[in-house]
């Protein structure tokens, strides 16, 4: 699964020492799920349709108390989707620097990654935790 430009971009910063902020930690680091079914756009920076989905909370969630985590080259991303947010059919997925308040097309706020594909619906009544492992290789 490719990067988009953006995420690489912060990787590029980072190996030069510089400060892309916010970083990509407990509280610099959402996921955003939509419902989307455009393939992969390198030059995308937000989920296509994640802020027009039907719902009546935000799709955005923050990571979970300990998360992101790094194993050598694999990072482990979790957030948490309670009722009353993204209740929708979940057709993508992303990971981004940024914070609870940002949307997703903020100027501060880059995508790392994102994948279209099918992960269900989720009702209104329902809690979902979504886990995301990025592995970086050669």
């Amino acid at each position: 699964m490719p990067l988009h430009r953006t995420g690489r971009n912060i990787i590029a910063q980072l190996i030069l020492g510089e400060l892309p902020t916010p970083y990509m930690t407990t509280t610099g680091a959402v996921l955003w799920v939509g419902s989307g079914t455009a393939d992969h756009d390198p030059t995308d920076n937000f989920l296509r349709t994640a802020l027009n989905a039907a719902n009546t909370g935000s799709v955005a969630a923050t990571m979970l108390t300990g998360y992101p985590i790094r194993a050598v080259n694999m990072m482990t991303f979790r957030g948490l989707y309670t009722t009353d947010r993204a209740y929708f059919n979940w057709q993508e997925w992303g990971v981004k620097n940024g914070t609870s308040t940002a949307t997703s097309k903020a100027g501060s706020v880059y995508m790392l990654q994102r994948k279209q594909e099918d992960l269900g619906t989720k009702t209104s009544s329902q809690q979902w935790q979504l886990t995301v492992d990025l592995t970086i290789t050669t």
